[in-house]
């Protein structure tokens, strides 16, 4: 997906700051109003890889791969909800064994919130990762 946007800050060698308009692709985005791309509004500032040698000023065409989108959409969607189905059977399968005084259910809940809550920290950690990396982080195509 190609976006075009104004570098506004070098901030190192090969990676700028881009000020893009917000296009379609986030309209029907249910984070775009707690994106990491800037919040509410009609602009975002984005941190992009800047192989094509951008200086502050420039105009720019920058890329998002889809493959990144969908790769982050799963883990922050699938990992949460499958932590948190898997504390519950776990809860379910081991209450009775562990915690036999204890309701079921009620094990299991908390089970299943204490599971999410690892997967939430687990994110976290993972997103710092991530984030030295370039896997995710868009790239600057073309100086327009």
């Amino acid at each position: 997906m190609e976006e075009y946007g104004l570098v506004i800050e070098k901030k190192s060698e090969g990676v700028v700051v881009i000020r893009a308009q917000r296009t379609s692709a986030c309209d029907g985005c249910a984070s775009k109003n707690t994106c990491g791309t800037g919040g509410a509004g009609n602009e975002m500032q984005i941190e992009a890889d800047n192989p094509a040698g951008a200086n502050v000023g420039d105009r720019v065409v920058f890329t998002v791969g889809a493959g990144s989108v969908l790769k982050a959409g799963l883990v922050l969607y699938l990992v949460p909800i499958l932590s948190f189905i898997a504390g519950v059977v776990l809860g379910q399968a081991a209450s009775a064994r562990v915690f036999p005084e204890q309701n079921p259910d009620l094990v299991s809940g908390v089970l299943g919130v204490i599971f999410l809550a690892v997967a939430f920290a687990g994110l976290k950690v993972y997103g710092s990762m991530i984030e030295k990396g370039r896997s995710f982080r868009p790239r600057v195509l073309r100086v327009v």
